[in-house]
């Protein structure tokens, strides 16, 4: 830590910076792409309008606790893409602290990379939930002596589910069977974009996901057929999209509302044990990553005055 801070509920520096993301009101647009890895993040900005384009230099901030924003405009239009890391946790620092230091409405659209449960979505798929539930270890269930008899019953808790933003889903699907169309027809392999199921959020890579390893004490061996069973049109696994749904469910003021919605390249299939190859990674990622980007410009926000903004244009 090297700056003083003020408000041990809610800490910021002495110039309103908040404390895990390092940035304060103004550095961060109202429309915010987010991934985990700051190379994603890095290589998407690359398409960014240039800084003599844009009016107004491009913003990069890396703080201490690893948060990459890098604030710019594409197409004119002012935008945030923002790396958080990985996990549950790092998605509820990145949304109540981008939440804390921008004003009114703000739309999200996560970027990531998910398991697949669905045989239709296969390595190299692009996923677009409709809607995402979240996996919980039962941390009580492993204790010797739980507060709750109750807790043994099962390892795992299964929440009910959270709705992505409508509008913004059906424009990130628009956008992404667009891009990903001329590399189909190339006989790229990529796709199909697989829209409208659920997403689901562990709370970890392995246990909640249910991964098997034998060095720990996890009895998950029926955690993702418990979660079909109780959500049948589950497509995808990962650890991050639903916590954005669930909280942008959360936030309470009705004149800044925080929409949502999120799409996931399929790294794994955790139907036949497949894995993505690097050099789809390499052809699909970029094209994705602009998808994201032609999609959040379109979304209906009410403007943000620029004056004293990192993108105010200086010309």
């Amino acid at each position: 830590m090297k700056e003083t801070l003020s408000n041990a509920n809610f800490p910021r520096d002495g110039e309103g910076r908040v404390y895990h993301i390092g940035v304060k009101t103004g550095d961060v647009a109202n429309r915010i792409l987010t991934v985990g890895d700051h190379v994603r993040a890095r290589a998407i900005a690359k398409e960014l309008d240039s800084e003599e384009e844009a009016g107004h230099p491009t913003f990069v901030k890396q703080s201490q606790r690893g948060f990459l924003t890098i604030t710019g405009r594409y197409k004119g239009v002012p935008v945030s893409i923002m790396a958080i890391g990985m996990g549950n946790c790092m998605m509820d620092f990145f949304v109540r602290e981008t939440r804390a230091v921008t004003v009114g409405p703000i739309a999200i659209i996560r970027f990531g990379s998910c398991g697949s449960l669905n045989k239709d979505a296969p390595p190299g798929a692009i996923v677009v939930p409709r809607a995402g539930y979240c996996i919980r270890r039962n941390i009580d269930y492993f204790c010797e002596e739980p507060l709750d008899p109750k807790a043994k019953e099962s390892p795992y808790l299964i929440s009910g589910v959270f709705t992505a933003d409508k509008q913004m889903t059906d424009l990130l699907a628009s956008s992404m069977k667009d891009a990903i169309h001329p590399l189909v027809e190339e006989g790229a392999s990529v796709g199909p974009v697989v829209v409208g199921g659920l997403n689901a959020d562990g709370c970890s890579f392995y246990s909640a996901q249910g991964r098997i390893d034998p060095t720990f004490w996890d009895d998950n061996e029926g955690v993702i057929a418990d979660a079909q069973a109780k959500h049948p049109d589950t497509d995808s696994l990962e650890m991050e999209t639903s916590m954005l749904f669930h909280l942008a469910a959360c936030a309470r003021d009705p004149a800044s509302p925080i929409r949502a919605a999120g799409c996931m390249q399929v790294f794994a299939d955790r139907v036949n044990n497949g894995f993505i190859q690097p050099e789809v990674v390499a052809l699909l990622e970029p094209v994705v990553g602009k998808a994201v980007l032609e999609a959040l410009i379109q979304v209906d926000l009410e403007p943000v005055a620029e004056q004293g903004t990192v993108w105010e244009r200086k010309e």
